[in-house]
Protein backbone atom coordinates (compact mmCIF):
# COMPACT_ATOMS: atom_id res chain seq x y z
CA UNK A 1 0.00 0.00 0.00
CA UNK A 2 1.83 3.35 -1.09
CA UNK A 3 1.02 6.59 0.99
CA UNK A 4 0.62 9.98 -0.84
CA UNK A 5 2.63 12.47 1.17
CA UNK A 6 1.05 15.81 1.09
CA UNK A 7 2.63 18.33 -1.18
CA UNK A 8 5.26 20.70 0.86
CA UNK A 9 3.48 24.06 2.12
CA UNK A 10 4.88 27.09 0.73
CA UNK A 11 6.53 28.98 3.49
CA UNK A 12 6.70 32.89 3.31
CA UNK A 13 7.39 35.58 5.84
CA UNK A 14 6.22 39.02 5.47
CA UNK A 15 8.14 41.81 6.91
CA UNK A 16 6.51 45.01 7.16
CA UNK A 17 7.29 48.08 9.19
CA UNK A 18 4.42 47.97 11.46
CA UNK A 19 1.07 46.54 11.39
CA UNK A 20 -0.55 50.07 11.85
CA UNK A 21 -3.49 50.54 9.78
CA UNK A 22 -2.28 51.34 6.05
CA UNK A 23 -2.44 50.35 2.56
CA UNK A 24 0.09 47.40 2.70
CA UNK A 25 -1.36 45.83 5.72
CA UNK A 26 -5.04 45.57 4.23
CA UNK A 27 -3.66 44.10 0.96
CA UNK A 28 -2.15 41.37 3.21
CA UNK A 29 -5.65 40.87 5.52
CA UNK A 30 -7.50 40.99 2.10
CA UNK A 31 -5.27 38.18 0.20
CA UNK A 32 -3.05 36.42 2.48
CA UNK A 33 -5.99 34.45 4.48
CA UNK A 34 -7.94 33.53 1.04
CA UNK A 35 -4.31 31.86 -0.63
CA UNK A 36 -5.01 27.80 -0.93
CA UNK A 37 -4.52 26.98 2.78
CA UNK A 38 -2.84 23.64 1.74
CA UNK A 39 -0.44 25.16 -0.06
CA UNK A 40 0.62 28.26 1.45
CA UNK A 41 1.69 28.94 5.10
CA UNK A 42 2.05 32.71 6.35
CA UNK A 43 3.67 34.66 9.11
CA UNK A 44 3.59 38.33 9.33
CA UNK A 45 6.91 39.77 11.13
CA UNK A 46 5.95 43.82 12.30
CA UNK A 47 9.85 45.73 12.74
CA UNK A 48 7.84 47.79 15.45
CA UNK A 49 5.18 47.09 17.90
CA UNK A 50 2.66 49.26 16.39
CA UNK A 51 0.52 46.36 16.11
CA UNK A 52 -3.06 47.91 15.60
CA UNK A 53 -3.84 44.98 13.23
CA UNK A 54 -2.81 42.29 14.86
CA UNK A 55 -5.75 40.56 16.08
CA UNK A 56 -7.37 40.81 12.53
CA UNK A 57 -4.32 38.68 11.15
CA UNK A 58 -4.48 36.32 14.19
CA UNK A 59 -8.56 35.40 13.34
CA UNK A 60 -7.29 35.08 10.11
CA UNK A 61 -5.75 32.25 10.89
CA UNK A 62 -2.22 33.78 10.18
CA UNK A 63 1.32 33.86 12.54
CA UNK A 64 2.16 37.03 13.71
CA UNK A 65 5.64 38.56 15.44
CA UNK A 66 7.50 41.40 16.35
CA UNK A 67 10.93 41.95 16.23
CA UNK A 68 10.23 45.35 19.07
CA UNK A 69 12.22 47.92 17.56
CA UNK A 70 11.48 51.02 19.88
CA UNK A 71 14.54 53.22 18.21
CA UNK A 72 16.44 54.10 15.75
CA UNK A 73 19.90 53.40 17.66
CA UNK A 74 18.46 48.79 18.65
CA UNK A 75 20.74 47.63 15.61
CA UNK A 76 20.05 44.07 17.45
CA UNK A 77 17.15 44.07 15.35
CA UNK A 78 18.81 42.40 12.88
CA UNK A 79 20.02 40.06 15.18
CA UNK A 80 16.80 39.14 15.88
CA UNK A 81 15.28 38.82 12.55
CA UNK A 82 18.14 36.67 11.53
CA UNK A 83 17.58 34.37 14.64
CA UNK A 84 13.63 34.60 13.37
CA UNK A 85 14.27 33.73 10.01
CA UNK A 86 16.22 30.77 10.67
CA UNK A 87 13.93 29.62 13.19
CA UNK A 88 10.73 29.69 10.41
CA UNK A 89 13.02 28.96 7.54
CA UNK A 90 11.08 30.23 4.61
CA UNK A 91 11.02 29.95 1.03
CA UNK A 92 10.24 33.30 0.19
CA UNK A 93 11.02 36.67 2.29
CA UNK A 94 8.61 39.26 1.29
CA UNK A 95 9.08 42.98 2.23
CA UNK A 96 6.87 45.77 2.44
CA UNK A 97 7.54 49.59 3.28
CA UNK A 98 10.97 50.61 2.89
CA UNK A 99 12.09 49.82 6.67
CA UNK A 100 10.85 46.33 5.61
CA UNK A 101 12.45 46.31 2.53
CA UNK A 102 16.24 47.66 3.63
CA UNK A 103 16.38 45.60 6.56
CA UNK A 104 14.67 41.96 4.54
CA UNK A 105 17.15 42.40 1.89
CA UNK A 106 20.60 42.73 3.76
CA UNK A 107 19.15 40.44 6.83
CA UNK A 108 17.65 37.54 4.43
CA UNK A 109 19.99 37.61 1.93
CA UNK A 110 23.22 37.40 4.74
CA UNK A 111 20.60 34.13 6.05
CA UNK A 112 20.07 32.10 2.98
CA UNK A 113 16.63 32.74 2.24
CA UNK A 114 16.17 31.82 -1.27
CA UNK A 115 13.99 34.30 -2.81
CA UNK A 116 13.43 37.62 -1.23
CA UNK A 117 10.80 39.60 -3.47
CA UNK A 118 10.51 43.59 -2.36
CA UNK A 119 7.62 46.09 -3.22
CA UNK A 120 7.64 49.82 -3.47
CA UNK A 121 4.23 50.49 -3.42
CA UNK A 122 4.26 54.37 -3.75
CA UNK A 123 6.04 56.71 -6.25
CA UNK A 124 8.02 59.48 -4.96
CA UNK A 125 7.21 59.79 -1.46
CA UNK A 126 10.91 58.38 0.13
CA UNK A 127 13.53 61.22 0.47
CA UNK A 128 16.67 61.73 -0.38
CA UNK A 129 18.07 58.83 2.19
CA UNK A 130 15.50 56.59 1.16
CA UNK A 131 15.95 56.64 -2.19
CA UNK A 132 19.57 55.40 -1.80
CA UNK A 133 19.41 52.79 0.17
CA UNK A 134 16.58 51.41 -1.29
CA UNK A 135 18.73 51.77 -4.68
CA UNK A 136 21.40 50.16 -2.94
CA UNK A 137 20.01 47.27 -2.11
CA UNK A 138 17.85 46.25 -4.93
CA UNK A 139 20.16 44.37 -6.45
CA UNK A 140 19.85 41.92 -3.00
CA UNK A 141 16.05 41.00 -4.57
CA UNK A 142 14.73 38.42 -6.70
CA UNK A 143 11.65 40.76 -7.44
CA UNK A 144 9.92 43.61 -6.79
CA UNK A 145 6.02 43.75 -6.48
CA UNK A 146 4.32 46.84 -7.57
CA UNK A 147 0.58 47.75 -7.37
CA UNK A 148 0.54 49.99 -11.02
CA UNK A 149 2.17 49.76 -14.33
CA UNK A 150 3.29 53.61 -13.85
CA UNK A 151 4.73 52.06 -10.58
CA UNK A 152 6.98 49.60 -12.26
CA UNK A 153 8.11 52.09 -15.05
CA UNK A 154 9.44 54.49 -12.41
CA UNK A 155 11.30 51.83 -10.42
CA UNK A 156 13.18 50.55 -13.74
CA UNK A 157 13.87 54.86 -14.17
CA UNK A 158 14.50 55.81 -10.34
CA UNK A 159 15.87 53.04 -8.60
CA UNK A 160 17.37 50.74 -11.12
CA UNK A 161 15.67 48.04 -10.89
CA UNK A 162 16.05 45.41 -13.81
CA UNK A 163 12.67 45.34 -15.67
CA UNK A 164 12.72 41.61 -15.67
CA UNK A 165 12.41 41.88 -11.73
CA UNK A 166 9.44 43.92 -11.71
CA UNK A 167 5.99 41.89 -10.79
CA UNK A 168 2.94 43.99 -11.34
CA UNK A 169 0.07 42.95 -8.54
CA UNK A 170 -2.96 45.22 -8.68
CA UNK A 171 -4.82 45.69 -5.55
CA UNK A 172 -8.12 44.30 -5.11
CA UNK A 173 -11.06 44.43 -2.72
CA UNK A 174 -13.43 42.53 -1.00
CA UNK A 175 -16.71 44.47 -3.27
CA UNK A 176 -19.44 42.90 -0.65
CA UNK A 177 -18.11 45.17 2.40
CA UNK A 178 -18.28 48.48 -0.43
CA UNK A 179 -21.31 49.28 -1.63
CA UNK A 180 -23.78 47.50 0.52
CA UNK A 181 -23.69 49.28 3.65
CA UNK A 182 -27.05 50.95 4.90
CA UNK A 183 -25.32 53.51 7.15
CA UNK A 184 -25.81 56.54 5.14
CA UNK A 185 -28.55 58.49 6.99
CA UNK A 186 -26.99 57.70 10.44
CA UNK A 187 -23.42 58.89 9.26
CA UNK A 188 -24.83 62.12 7.50
CA UNK A 189 -26.88 63.05 11.20
CA UNK A 190 -24.18 61.94 12.86
CA UNK A 191 -22.05 65.24 10.62
CA UNK A 192 -25.65 66.90 10.80
CA UNK A 193 -26.24 66.86 7.34
CA UNK A 194 -29.96 66.64 5.95
CA UNK A 195 -31.02 65.17 2.37
CA UNK A 196 -29.98 67.59 0.30
CA UNK A 197 -26.41 69.17 1.23
CA UNK A 198 -23.79 67.69 -1.10
CA UNK A 199 -21.05 65.77 1.28
CA UNK A 200 -17.14 65.97 -0.29
CA UNK A 201 -15.17 63.05 1.39
CA UNK A 202 -11.05 62.82 1.82
CA UNK A 203 -9.83 59.74 3.05
CA UNK A 204 -6.20 59.20 3.97
CA UNK A 205 -3.16 60.87 6.16
CA UNK A 206 -3.40 64.59 6.75
CA UNK A 207 0.50 65.20 4.90
CA UNK A 208 1.91 67.15 2.93
CA UNK A 209 2.27 65.12 0.13
CA UNK A 210 -1.31 64.19 -0.05
CA UNK A 211 -2.40 67.87 -1.04
CA UNK A 212 -4.66 68.25 1.70
CA UNK A 213 -4.40 71.60 1.83
CA UNK A 214 -5.17 72.25 -2.05
CA UNK A 215 -8.48 70.48 -1.68
CA UNK A 216 -9.59 72.56 1.02
CA UNK A 217 -8.65 75.54 -1.02
CA UNK A 218 -10.57 74.02 -3.89
CA UNK A 219 -13.68 72.76 -1.82
CA UNK A 220 -13.70 76.60 0.02
CA UNK A 221 -13.55 78.08 -3.68
CA UNK A 222 -16.61 76.08 -4.87
CA UNK A 223 -18.34 76.61 -1.34
CA UNK A 224 -18.64 80.73 -2.53
CA UNK A 225 -21.41 79.60 -5.56
CA UNK A 226 -22.21 76.20 -3.78
CA UNK A 227 -23.07 77.02 -0.57
CA UNK A 228 -25.05 73.66 0.05
CA UNK A 229 -21.67 71.40 0.49
CA UNK A 230 -20.01 69.96 3.37
CA UNK A 231 -16.31 68.22 3.35
CA UNK A 232 -15.35 65.65 5.87
CA UNK A 233 -11.99 64.48 6.39
CA UNK A 234 -11.08 60.68 7.32
CA UNK A 235 -8.04 60.22 8.79
CA UNK A 236 -4.83 61.73 10.45
CA UNK A 237 -1.46 63.03 10.64
CA UNK A 238 1.14 65.63 11.54
CA UNK A 239 -0.47 68.16 9.18
CA UNK A 240 -4.27 68.06 11.30
CA UNK A 241 -3.62 70.96 13.52
CA UNK A 242 -2.45 73.35 10.53
CA UNK A 243 -5.50 72.05 8.17
CA UNK A 244 -7.89 73.25 10.95
CA UNK A 245 -6.36 76.51 11.45
CA UNK A 246 -6.32 76.80 6.95
CA UNK A 247 -10.13 75.95 7.55
CA UNK A 248 -10.30 78.81 10.07
CA UNK A 249 -8.61 81.57 8.06
CA UNK A 250 -10.67 80.43 5.13
CA UNK A 251 -13.81 80.90 7.09
CA UNK A 252 -15.65 77.28 6.80
CA UNK A 253 -14.61 75.72 9.84
CA UNK A 254 -18.36 74.72 10.06
CA UNK A 255 -18.51 73.56 6.72
CA UNK A 256 -15.30 71.23 7.55
CA UNK A 257 -15.39 68.03 10.19
CA UNK A 258 -12.41 66.01 10.56
CA UNK A 259 -13.55 62.94 11.78
CA UNK A 260 -9.78 61.26 12.60
CA UNK A 261 -9.07 57.76 12.09
CA UNK A 262 -12.53 55.58 11.13
CA UNK A 263 -12.48 52.06 10.75
CA UNK A 264 -16.24 52.10 9.26
CA UNK A 265 -15.04 53.43 5.91
CA UNK A 266 -17.45 51.37 3.96
CA UNK A 267 -20.42 53.47 6.37
CA UNK A 268 -17.89 56.92 5.79
CA UNK A 269 -18.16 56.50 1.99
CA UNK A 270 -21.83 55.53 2.26
CA UNK A 271 -23.06 59.14 3.19
CA UNK A 272 -20.60 60.73 0.48
CA UNK A 273 -21.87 62.07 -2.64
CA UNK A 274 -18.18 62.32 -4.07
CA UNK A 275 -14.79 62.05 -3.11
CA UNK A 276 -11.62 64.12 -3.30
CA UNK A 277 -8.41 62.60 -3.70
CA UNK A 278 -5.81 65.89 -4.24
CA UNK A 279 -2.42 64.27 -3.95
CA UNK A 280 1.00 65.83 -5.46
CA UNK A 281 2.19 62.20 -5.79
CA UNK A 282 0.31 58.73 -5.51
CA UNK A 283 1.48 54.87 -5.96
CA UNK A 284 -1.79 53.15 -6.53
CA UNK A 285 -4.76 54.85 -4.63
CA UNK A 286 -6.70 51.95 -2.63
CA UNK A 287 -8.87 54.86 -1.34
CA UNK A 288 -9.67 55.35 -5.35
CA UNK A 289 -11.10 51.75 -5.61
CA UNK A 290 -12.81 51.79 -1.95
CA UNK A 291 -14.55 54.90 -3.39
CA UNK A 292 -15.27 53.27 -7.07
CA UNK A 293 -16.82 50.14 -5.39
CA UNK A 294 -18.83 52.44 -3.24
CA UNK A 295 -20.20 53.87 -6.55
CA UNK A 296 -18.82 57.28 -5.62
CA UNK A 297 -17.53 59.26 -8.56
CA UNK A 298 -13.86 60.73 -7.81
CA UNK A 299 -12.61 63.93 -8.19
CA UNK A 300 -8.19 62.90 -8.16
CA UNK A 301 -5.18 64.75 -9.37
CA UNK A 302 -3.43 63.32 -12.67
CA UNK A 303 -0.27 61.46 -10.45
CA UNK A 304 1.04 58.38 -10.24
CA UNK A 305 -0.93 55.42 -10.94
CA UNK A 306 -4.29 57.16 -10.00
CA UNK A 307 -5.11 57.49 -13.94
CA UNK A 308 -5.30 53.56 -14.18
CA UNK A 309 -7.67 53.32 -11.63
CA UNK A 310 -9.79 56.46 -12.78
CA UNK A 311 -11.03 56.34 -16.00
CA UNK A 312 -11.29 60.25 -16.76
CA UNK A 313 -15.09 61.71 -17.40
CA UNK A 314 -15.84 57.93 -17.35
CA UNK A 315 -15.66 56.82 -13.56
CA UNK A 316 -13.90 59.68 -12.21
CA UNK A 317 -12.57 63.56 -12.57
CA UNK A 318 -9.38 63.73 -12.98
CA UNK A 319 -7.72 67.40 -12.87
CA UNK A 320 -4.00 68.42 -12.83
CA UNK A 321 -1.89 68.44 -9.31
CA UNK A 322 -1.74 71.90 -7.11
CA UNK A 323 -4.84 73.15 -9.28
CA UNK A 324 -7.51 74.47 -7.43
CA UNK A 325 -9.49 76.13 -9.45
CA UNK A 326 -9.59 72.99 -12.10
CA UNK A 327 -10.49 71.34 -8.34
CA UNK A 328 -13.13 73.48 -7.40
CA UNK A 329 -14.58 73.23 -10.95
CA UNK A 330 -14.86 69.31 -11.09
CA UNK A 331 -16.55 69.61 -7.06
CA UNK A 332 -18.85 72.78 -8.55
CA UNK A 333 -19.80 70.25 -11.82
CA UNK A 334 -20.53 67.36 -9.51
CA UNK A 335 -22.75 69.21 -7.56
CA UNK A 336 -24.64 70.88 -10.14
CA UNK A 337 -24.91 67.46 -12.50
CA UNK A 338 -26.86 65.06 -10.20
CA UNK A 339 -26.82 62.29 -13.70
CA UNK A 340 -23.51 62.71 -13.73
CA UNK A 341 -22.75 62.11 -10.34
CA UNK A 342 -24.77 58.91 -11.27
CA UNK A 343 -23.68 57.84 -14.38
CA UNK A 344 -19.87 58.40 -12.96
CA UNK A 345 -20.30 56.66 -9.61
CA UNK A 346 -22.23 53.12 -11.58
CA UNK A 347 -19.62 53.12 -14.41
CA UNK A 348 -16.44 53.02 -11.31
CA UNK A 349 -18.55 50.41 -9.80
CA UNK A 350 -18.89 48.36 -12.69
CA UNK A 351 -14.64 49.08 -13.45
CA UNK A 352 -14.37 47.76 -9.85
CA UNK A 353 -16.03 44.49 -10.04
CA UNK A 354 -14.70 43.90 -13.65
CA UNK A 355 -10.43 44.86 -12.15
CA UNK A 356 -10.41 44.67 -8.72
CA UNK A 357 -11.90 42.23 -7.24
CA UNK A 358 -10.58 39.89 -4.30
CA UNK A 359 -10.51 37.17 -6.62
CA UNK A 360 -8.48 38.94 -9.37
CA UNK A 361 -6.10 39.82 -6.49
CA UNK A 362 -5.33 36.83 -4.90
CA UNK A 363 -4.92 35.53 -8.59
CA UNK A 364 -2.26 37.50 -9.29
CA UNK A 365 -0.57 36.81 -5.79
CA UNK A 366 -0.80 33.21 -6.51
CA UNK A 367 0.76 33.63 -9.73
CA UNK A 368 3.65 35.70 -8.48
CA UNK A 369 4.61 33.47 -5.78
CA UNK A 370 3.91 30.16 -7.96
CA UNK A 371 6.59 31.63 -10.39
CA UNK A 372 9.43 32.49 -8.53
CA UNK A 373 8.70 29.08 -6.04
CA UNK A 374 9.22 27.61 -9.59
CA UNK A 375 12.03 29.61 -10.33
CA UNK A 376 14.01 28.42 -7.13
CA UNK A 377 13.39 25.00 -7.93
CA UNK A 378 14.66 25.05 -11.12
CA UNK A 379 17.69 26.66 -9.75
CA UNK A 380 18.25 24.16 -7.43
CA UNK A 381 17.75 21.21 -9.78
CA UNK A 382 20.27 22.45 -12.07
CA UNK A 383 23.08 22.85 -9.44
CA UNK A 384 22.45 19.15 -8.27
CA UNK A 385 22.47 18.16 -11.90
CA UNK A 386 25.56 19.96 -11.89
CA UNK A 387 27.32 18.39 -9.23
CA UNK A 388 26.52 14.97 -9.95
CA UNK A 389 28.00 15.40 -13.64
CA UNK A 390 31.33 16.71 -11.71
Amino acid sequence: MTISTPPKKLKIVHLVTSLEVGGAQHNMLLGLPRLDRDRYEHHIVSIMNRMQMRQQFLKAGIGVHTLGLSNKTDLAVALRLRSLLKQLRPDILHTYLIHGNVLGRIVGRLGGVPVIIGSELTIGQAGRLGRLVTKLTNPLTDAVEVNSETGGKAIVADLGVQPEKVEVVLPGLDLEVFGRSESRTAIRTELGLDTKQHLVLYIGRLRPVKGVDFGIKAFAQALATQPDMHMALAGEGEQRQHLENLTSELGISEKVTFLGVRNDLADVLSAADSVLMPSLTEGFPRVAIEAMASSKPVIATRVGGTPEAIVDDQTGILVPARDIDAMASAITRLVTDPDLQSRLGSSARQRTEQHYSAASYVARLDQMYQRWANTTKASAARVVTQNGQN
